[in-house]
Formats: C-alpha cells, sequence, structure tokens
C-alpha cells in the first residue's frame, strides 16, 4: 500500500475527494469493480451489525445508515438525498434478511461477501491500477466511497452535477493529484 505523505484533504470536502476517487480508479476493469463491490461491502456491514449485541434500543445498523445519510446530505443535498434513501431502504432490508437467515448463515454470507469484495477491490488496484490504496485515506474511503460512486453514476447516465462548474474544478483537482503522485514517485525512485 502507498505510504507516501499527500497534502491534507477534508473528508467532506466533495471536489477534492471525488477528485481523488477518480485519480485512484482510473482503469475501467478497477473502476468496475468498486461501482459493483462497495455496496454489498456496506450491505454486509449493516447485515452483521443487526446481531451486534447492545444492552440499549440503539439499532447500529440505523445509526450507521443515519450517519452515512448525513455525511452524504451535507456534501449535496440532492444526491445526498437519494443515497440517504438507498441507505434506508438497505438498512430495512438488511433487517429483513438478518431476520430470515439468524445470525449462524448470516455471519457465514458476510464473511465471503466481504472477503470477495475486498479482494477484488485490492485485486483492482494492484493488477490494474498498479499501486495499492493509500493507507492514510482509508477513513475517508470508508466513509465517502459508496456516495462517490453514486455520484460518479449520476454524473456519467444523467450529467449530473451538484453545482455548476463542480466537473471542473474536480478535473483540476484530480490533474493536481495525479501530478502529486507522479512526483511521490519519482521521488521515491531518486
Amino acid at each position: 500500500m502507498e505510504e507516501a505523505k499527500r497534502r491534507p484533504r477534508g473528508v467532506l470536502d466533495l471536489e477534492a475527494q471525488f477528485a481523488f476517487f477518480r485519480s485512484q480508479h482510473r482503469h475501467p476493469v478497477n473502476a468496475a469493480a468498486h461501482a459493483l463491490l462497495a455496496g454489498p461491502i456496506l450491505f454486509g456491514s449493516l447485515l452483521i451489525l443487526y446481531f451486534l449485541p447492545l444492552p440499549s434500543p440503539l439499532d447500529p445498523a440505523l445509526a450507521l445508515s443515519l450517519a452515512y445519510g448525513a455525511a452524504y446530505l451535507a456534501v449535496d443535498r440532492r444526491a445526498g438525498a437519494l443515497a440517504a434513501l438507498l441507505l434506508l431502504g438497505a438498512w430495512a432490508a438488511s433487517r429483513a434478511l438478518a431476520a430470515r437467515l439468524g445470525f449462524a448463515l448470516a455471519w457465514k454470507v458476510v464473511l465471503a461477501t466481504e472477503l470477495f469484495c475486498w479482494t477484488w477491490q485490492f485485486l483492482g488496484h494492484g493488477l490494474f491500477e498498479k499501486k495499492g490504496p493509500t493507507v492514510s485515506e482509508l477513513p475517508a474511503v470508508f466513509l465517502m466511497e459508496p456516495f462517490l460512486i453514486l455520484l460518479q453514476i449520476l454524473n456519467k447516465l444523467f450529467g449530473y452535477e451538484p453545482y455548476p462548474g463542480f466537473s471542473k474544478n474536480v478535473d483540476k483537482k484530480m490533474e493536481a493529484d495525479l501530478s502529486e503522485s507522479r512526483e511521490l514517485e519519482q521521488r521515491k525512485i531518486n
């Protein structure tokens, strides 16, 4: 995994996060793997959280869904609202599936899903991008990647932008990220 120092970016800085995400997922196979597999990873987390033994009536899967939805609403009201609705649907579906499967089967399904999805995510970076994900970015990735994938789909299919000029600003920041990555690689070599 790439451990080089990068300039800090705010977790909720949508332009910077989207530019970084796009710069790290340029190969179509890697981008497709992330688009297809990030959802099952999040769904698996919601599914297994159903079985977390807590003494209070707190539902950790609902809390996670609401936290993610709130973060997405904070960065973009329209796409964030869609993402929040999708998260609430995923929460409801995960509760229903958890109740149907029971813990004995659910953890096996989640384990198999997580192993498969995470393996392909790392393979996508290693085989197609020729570099691993940046470890220092993982906290932001866990929160923002599902939303960034949705945003990318909305952008590609419908030309959606959170505001006019968003894509141009992201393109500039993505070029800066790529330039920074090349400079860091050069420093490692020299």
